[in-house]
């Protein structure tokens, strides 16, 4: 017969269904139940081994100063115990976030983002153990739609860690040598004049009134769609054909700042001007907003913008049009105004852009017009100079 092994047992407690190991730590005595992949393991003989060697290497890390319980233990009640002094990782994001400053909205989405993704991605561990390659870890681990979203979380997360820093807490920020990822920002993709035409007479056709109305005033105003949304009949000047935009729906959080924190004048040409006055008959009287959604008779909420996609969606399907979102409204306000020889200047203006954002985002059409133009100055200072030359003939 074989010999059985005996082992030793020494701070290992069996139970029923499970292993549960007794350490020292912090001066206090710890019990945890080992688990893998969070389900507790029988007590069989070759998990009993397991436990043993496990145990050792706590105990060995312990003395070396270098046990980190969550790495163990992640769900450890004991996880919440801190020592003193110790500015624990979750903690710090938690103060972070309590003491943001921002919009309630922006808020909101960078709280859920550091719980569904930087909770899970990072060990909650002294802040000041969180390394370099902790953060790229975590980095790599997301599953990014684009460069621009890992970008995203990479300035939430940094943002965590300056704050800490600037608390005292840290003396470095881990993720300052962390690089940005290249990506590259899709070019504007407006509609062709005839396009708007087509689209327009479609929703007059097949929509309530109050959808061809909004949609009319954002292709002739290139307001962004939060504007819209909360635009009210009071930053409406009739005589001037202005509108004053100092506010946005976001998220379904009114406020009164634009997304660029600068309050700014449209002038409102004849097809905007059509559109409101249609729309008079629908809100005017009835409420502070102009656009409301014609199913609810209320003000449009931010998140009811997937209504507006499946009728956009809907609409471009039907006359054959070429999908492009409903944010290339305020790109075709954009070419268009630059197409007809309108000055970057004003049209920047308009838009709530600086020019070097309205240069870099419309260079093309920009640089397009101007050309023209520019060659049109050569043709007629060669004419000038040469007579027998046509203006604009062409060399073959």
């Amino acid at each position: 017969m074989g010999r059985t092994e005996k082992l030793d047992l020494t701070g290992i407690e069996v139970r029923e269904k499970s292993i549960r190991i007794r350490f020292k730590y912090q001066g206090k005595i710890r019990k945890e139940t080992i688990c893998v992949d969070d389900v507790p393991l029988p007590p069989t003989s070759p998990n009993l081994k397991y436990a043993i060697r496990q145990l050792k290497t706590i105990n060995k890390a312990i003395l070396k100063d270098d046990f980190n319980y969550s790495d163990y233990f992640p769900h450890s009640v004991h996880i919440e115990e801190r020592e003193e002094g110790v500015s624990m990782l979750f903690d710090i994001m938690d103060k972070w976030i309590s003491l943001f400053d921002g919009k309630s909205s922006t808020k909101a989405q960078y709280q859920n983002r550091l719980n569904n993704f930087w909770k899970k991605a990072l060990k909650n561990q002294p802040i000041a153990k969180v390394s370099y390659s902790d953060i790229l870890t975590a980095l790599s681990s997301g599953t990014w739609k684009s460069g621009k979203s890992r970008n995203n979380e990479l300035s939430l997360i940094r943002g965590v860690f300056d704050f800490a820093r600037k608390d005292k807490l840290i003396k470095e920020n881990p993720c300052d040598e962390i690089k940005r990822a290249g990506y590259q920002k899709p070019p504007p993709d407006p509609f062709e004049l005839q396009e708007v035409h087509t689209i327009l007479a479609h929703l007059e056709r097949h929509r309530p009134e109050q959808i061809w109305n909004f949609v009319q005033m954002m292709f002739f105003t290139g307001l962004r769609t939060s504007e819209g949304l909360a635009l009210r009949w009071t930053d409406i000047d009739f005589k001037k054909l202005e509108a004053m935009i100092d506010g946005a729906n976001v998220y379904d959080e009114e406020t009164d700042e634009t997304k660029t924190y600068e309050s700014r004048v449209v002038k409102l040409n004849a097809m905007a001007m059509e559109a409101l006055q249609r729309q008079k008959a629908h809100t005017l009287l009835s409420n502070e907003h102009v656009f409301h959604d014609p199913k609810t008779g209320a003000p449009w909420l931010y998140r009811q913008i997937t209504d507006v996609r499946t009728f956009w969606k809907a609409t471009l399907v039907k006359t054959g049009i070429r999908y492009r979102r409903p944010y290339n409204m305020r790109h075709t306000y954009a070419t268009v105004g630059l197409m007809s020889g309108v000055t970057p200047a004003f049209m920047a203006a308009q838009l709530g852009h600086s020019l070097r954002t309205f240069f870099q985002d419309y260079a093309k059409w920009i640089n397009s017009t101007q050309n023209q133009w520019e060659m049109e100055k050569i043709e007629a200072a060669i004419a000038q100079s040469s007579p027998e030359i046509p203006q604009g003939q062409r060399w073959g």
